[in-house]
């Protein structure tokens, strides 16, 4: 059966949303692949991303709900969406309405399970839908209110948003006022010995930004001397390059690593029992006697490392303040009364007095 009129999606409308997609999924990208980027997994910069990650999939579904197109026939309409179709009957249409919210007209469907809204702007055929909702006689209502979900949920998510923007604004603020620890050089201890092969160095490419470098010493066998991407970034290449088989190196790692890994003179936790087991993370590094890579070195490379990621603070504050305004306003909303009529009483005749 070919329709009356049919509804055609407006493709510039979809072109925008799929740019906001693009834009929303290269944001989210770069800030997952910066929390992996060095030796823990930054907490804060995760919590980030994954809350960021979160907001922009809800606005993207917010974004997608309004995007509509109708296809009118004799006795039914068919509510299209980009990846799915309802049919509504025209006996299922108890009544319409016309409502206006911030200068754009929509117009509500109220069918016997959940309204449909459909918004001006997105409706090629909005003209014909209203014709054809009056052929029906369908009751036209006055100020129907826009009811796309219902006290309760609108309340859940509410509470969901402020709870992740309050979470993600307090994790921003931390990084700012208190970022990483520094290594405290009273906490580590030297170790001497001889390369049994080359430095393995793996640099930085265009999918991974993550660089490090592995030394591994003959009196040390089954023992991978990590240096993380921090530190790899304050030793000269070209110093590494000179190291061969036999090289004489020191390194300085952490004495609960060395007590639990090397001595084994203490208990290791769960995490180190299932968790790189023979990765021992090094700190400073000494190479035919010459300091490649010192703690204060170290150090300040992270501390550079973090005053180079609160570039990132301001976008994620805003984004948090504004989940949590949004959140507070689905949460305080409120379904809106229609406005009818006042209902006029007729007035009541006196009874005349029997003489």
């Amino acid at each position: 059966m070919a329709p009356i009129s049919k509804g055609t999606f407006n493709n510039r409308q979809w072109l925008l949303i799929l740019i906001l997609f693009a834009m929303m999924s290269v944001i989210s990208f770069f800030i997952f692949r910066h929390a992996f980027a060095f030796r823990h997994v930054q907490i804060d910069v995760l919590v980030a991303a994954t809350s960021l990650s979160l907001f922009f999939f809800f606005i993207l579904l917010v974004t997608m709900q309004g995007f509509k197109a109708v296809d009118i026939y004799e006795d039914q309409l068919t509510i299209k969406w980009r990846f799915s179709v309802r049919m509504v009957n025209k006996d299922d249409i108890t009544a319409f309405s016309e409502t206006t919210r911030k200068q754009i007209n929509y117009l509500i469907l109220k069918t016997s399970a959940e309204d449909v809204v459909l918004p001006e702007p997105l409706i090629n055929n909005y003209a014909d839908l209203v014709q054809q909702l009056l052929k029906w006689k369908i009751k036209r209502k006055f100020d129907l209110p826009i009811t796309r979900h219902s006290k309760y949920e609108n309340r859940g998510v509410g509470v969901l948003l402020m709870v992740a923007g309050a979470f993600l604004f307090g994790f921003t603020i931390k990084s700012i006022i208190l970022p990483e620890f520094s290594i405290d050089g009273s906490k580590l201890i030297t170790l001497t010995g001889r390369l049994s092969m080359p430095p393995e160095i793996k640099g930085p490419t265009n999918r991974n930004a993550y660089s490090y470098m592995q030394l591994y010493l003959l009196e040390y066998p089954g023992i991978n001397f990590h240096i993380d991407g921090v530190g790899f970034n304050s030793i000269s290449q070209n110093k590494l390059k000179e190291a061969t088989k036999g090289t004489p190196v020191e390194v300085s790692i952490l004495k609960h690593e060395y007590a639990v890994k090397i001595t084994k003179t203490e208990v290791p936790g769960y995490f180190e029992k299932h968790y790189e087991w023979t990765t021992i993370y090094t700190y400073s590094l000494t190479m035919n006697g010459e300091q490649l890579l010192t703690v204060d070195r170290y150090n300040d490379s992270k501390h550079s490392l973090d005053n180079s990621s609160k570039k990132w603070s301001v976008l994620i504050a805003i984004v948090a303040l504004s989940m949590f305004a949004y959140g507070f306003i689905l949460y305080r909303q409120r379904n809106k009364i229609p406005v009818t009529a006042p209902v006029v009483e007729a007035p009541v005749k006196p009874v005349p007095n029997k003489v």
